[in-house]
């Protein structure tokens, strides 16, 4: 598969899951433990220009099966803050304010090794 320009994570207990009831309670489950730095937020903010360092909140909006993967669409909802000017006694304030993106992750069925490519804002 065509990896160039996507980040690159492992997904073994999904991959494993795959084909049972538990694969969704899985794959939500190792997505909520990866960093927010291994998720394109940041090229994903809309409203902010800084990603909070926290984890998203992952949504599954769809699953198709082909030969040799598993495609996952994936909503996430995350937290961004509009970072003031660095002044000495900048007035703005530093409230959060939320974010969503659409993500597809393409889970190589033999390794369990995902792409995450943005998809949408």
């Amino acid at each position: 598969m065509d990896r160039q320009g996507e980040q690159i994570v492992k997904l073994p207990r999904s991959i494993q899951a795959w084909g049972t009831p538990d694969f969704g309670d899985e794959l939500k489950a190792e997505l909520g433990s990866l960093d927010a730095e291994q998720w394109p937020l940041q090229q994903a903010l809309c409203s902010g220009n800084y990603v909070l360092d926290e984890p998203p909140t992952v949504m599954i909006n769809g699953v198709d099966e082909h030969e040799d993967a598993i495609v996952v669409r994936v909503g996430l909802f995350f937290a961004g803050i509009n970072a003031g000017s660095c002044c000495n006694n900048d007035p703005t304030p530093v409230e959060p304010h939320s974010e969503y993106c659409v993500v597809q992750l393409t889970i190589d069925r033999a390794t369990g090794e995902t792409g995450i490519a943005l998809l949408d804002t």
